[in-house]
């Protein structure tokens, strides 16, 4: 946990956070306080034990390895909640290891005329400087001597797990308690790749599988269920209670003060309520010492376990991060028009998406008269990191300064009418796509631009396949607050797509059925055509009308009449017309046109039970693309697919 951890982010947090971590963890220990007053006076006997102050204080923190770990498994930990509650978090952790470790002690001194614990104070700086000093930059040292990009060799590997048992050998020499020395060891290690990754990876390994769940095992025989029929066992429990209540209110009414909604407020304010591997630790520290009894002891347990399950299935029911986008107004290509620029989020993986990229928005026409607003957003796993990041362009890593550079070229190429914003997301794939939705929103773009989760070689083979990158675009499809592109490139097999810095004439394809997601395709197709070196035909695709069928007018006659005859898009834009008779028909068409074309444009849904895609609906591997991007996604074509969804009106998914 240590190593996953970056302690500079302590110095990021905002004022917000440290109010709301201060008033829990203040309010925790003056309620708990209180009630244990309040029995002294009711009933001495029953908090005559010295043990229960001891649980007062240490049962009052909200670690943030816990809270960190516990907003992973329910895959918040980058949303507005999730990121306000590690920063709490990391408050109310300060809080007990600084001023317990040197309040607690001084306090002790000037109580007992001692100079004991100011010694302990002493000895322990001495160690942890020992530690930041001189082991951790050995560690570096060691990590740096691997090759860059190269796993990380077992000797320095097994080099630095030496250097750990050592460390843990000699804190208990000195009467430091192991696991927090081990804990603050990881933390002065530089977190993320190349070290903090390796070291998570496989340490995660042996933890997850086989300490851990021993460890709680053993936990648990400690507890004596017998305990519970003494006398005291319910004073103590209503203080442990008290104490939860205290955390519980005093996080929700700040969060409340800061205009934080209410039922975000409820969650926060549950989730710094979740105990933990590291509350497990203290409890056990302090129980093999002494400092709290079986009684204290097991009911802490037992109460850990009871309110952290409660607030885990309460949370997961009433917290959804797509709630706010019910009320957002969702944007279109569409409705751009009547906006002065077009807004794009484009979204890429590595440096092989850059290029296409550049390309499909160099041919969205950027002039001073139809300027486009860039927002480059670069997608990277979390790993070897426990906190989230979302950094804007000059506060981004040196891994994706090569990226920012090469979109920088593509914004001087355009002399201004390109406004570019460049932002770096560092996050697990199971909650990436609440980053994507959120900069979405927040940038009021018209349409976000998703690689599609498939790459193919030069020789037309599929080259590589992430299923984390596809399930990603499935939720982007379904939480985004504006339309989205899936974008298919296979122009590193093709040069029929190269428009950005040439004069080649690029020839795209749109192709139409019906349906609001053609539509937008079409509004789309219709702003690229603007584009001096790019030819557009627009393919209405029909079904041959039979019967009592003709007397029908379809809704699209006006629209694609407008696209034919219409002045402005003569010379630009080709229209076309073919009629099928179902999607063994529809499939025939695309495979006749497609070796034609570098990009073909499609909706996602097209119109409700159309005999145009009559059957390619019941074999469609890939749903996320709709059936005809299903089709053109298929490894023997050859030109790049863009596949546009719009979102519908006031969609909002619960639980």
């Amino acid at each position: 946990m240590g190593v996953q951890t970056d302690p500079k982010k302590m110095f990021q947090i905002e004022k917000e956070a440290v109010v709301i971590g201060l008033a829990g963890h203040v309010s925790a220990l003056a309620l708990g306080g209180a009630i244990l007053n309040v029995f002294r006076v009711i009933n001495p006997e029953a908090t005559s034990d010295p043990s229960v102050e001891v649980l007062v204080i240490s049962s009052s923190v909200t670690a943030f390895p816990v809270i960190s770990s516990f907003l992973s498994e329910m895959n918040i930990s980058n949303s507005e909640v999730g990121r306000m509650a590690l920063s709490t978090s990391m408050v109310s952790d300060s809080c007990m290891w600084i001023l317990y470790f040197v309040g607690i002690n001084a306090a002790n001194a000037f109580k007992l005329h001692t100079y004991k614990p100011i010694t302990e104070i002493v000895v322990s700086l001495c160690f942890y400087s020992i530690l930041f000093f001189f082991l951790r930059p050995l560690v570096v040292w060691i990590s740096s001597r691997n090759p860059q990009g190269k796993p990380m060799r077992e000797s320095h590997f097994v080099s630095i797990i030496c250097i750990l048992l050592v460390v843990g050998f000699c804190a208990s020499l000195t009467g430091q308690p192991p696991f927090l020395v081990a804990f603050c060891f990881g933390l002065i290690l530089p977190d993320g790749p190349p070290l903090g990754s390796v070291l998570a990876e496989r340490l995660d390994i042996v933890g997850s599988t086989l300490i851990v769940p021993s460890y709680c095992t053993i936990t648990g025989l400690k507890t004596s269920a017998s305990s519970l029929l003494k006398s005291n066992s319910i004073t103590v429990e209503v203080i442990l209670i008290s104490m939860y209540v205290g955390k519980f209110v005093g996080t929700m009414l700040p969060s409340l003060h800061y205009q934080i909604e209410f039922w975000d407020s409820f969650a926060l304010a549950l989730i710094m309520c979740c105990k933990g591997l590291v509350d497990l630790c203290m409890l056990n520290l302090l129980f093999n010492s002494k400092a709290i009894g079986e009684l204290s002891f097991t009911l802490a347990i037992f109460t850990m376990v009871a309110v952290t399950g409660f607030a885990t299935v309460v949370v997961y029911h009433i917290y959804d991060p797509s709630r706010k986008y019910k009320s957002y107004i969702r944007k279109t290509i569409r409705n751009a028009q009547q906006e002065s620029d077009l807004k794009i989020l484009a979204c890429i993986h590595n440096e092989e998406n850059v290029y296409p990229i550049i390309n499909l928005l160099q041919a969205t026409n950027p002039t001073e008269s139809t300027p486009i607003s860039v927002f480059i957003l670069y997608l990277v796993e979390l790993s070897g990191s426990l906190i989230p990041s979302l950094l804007k362009n000059e506060n981004a890593k040196k891994s994706s300064q090569q990226i920012n550079n090469v979109f920088d070229q593509f914004y001087k190429h355009n002399n201004g009418d390109v406004r570019l914003h460049s932002f770096t997301a560092n996050t697990p794939f199971a909650s990436m796509h609440d980053d994507v939705c959120n900069l979405a929103m927040d940038s009021m773009s018209n349409i976000v631009i998703m690689p599609f989760h498939k790459q193919w070689s030069v020789n037309e083979n599929m080259e590589y396949s992430n299923s984390s990158i596809r399930i990603l675009n499935q939720n982007v499809l379904k939480y985004a607050p504006c339309s989205v592109g899936i974008f298919i490139e296979r122009i590193q097999m093709s040069d029929k797509l190269t428009v950005i810095y040439n004069k080649l004439i690029c020839n795209i394809a749109m192709v139409f059925l019906g349906g609001a997601d053609d539509q937008e395709a079409l509004a789309y197709s219709l702003r690229v055509a603007q584009h001096p070196n790019v030819r557009l035909s627009v393919f209405w695709v029909r079904v041959k009308i039979v019967g009592s069928h003709r007397k029908t007018k379809n809704p699209y006659v006006d629209l694609m009449e407008h696209i034919r005859y219409s002045s402005s898009l003569e010379g630009k834009v080709t229209f076309n017309e073919e009629t099928v008779e179902d999607g063994a028909g529809t499939t025939e068409f695309i495979r006749r046109i497609e070796p034609l074309f570098g990009l073909v444009i499609v909706g996602k849904h097209h119109l409700e039970d159309s005999p145009c895609t009559l059957g390619l609906t019941e074999w469609c591997e890939l749903p996320e693309l709709g059936p005809l991007g299903n089709l053109l996604a298929a490894s023997d074509f050859t030109c790049s697919v863009l596949v546009i969804q719009e979102q519908p009106s006031f969609l909002c998914v619960f639980r």
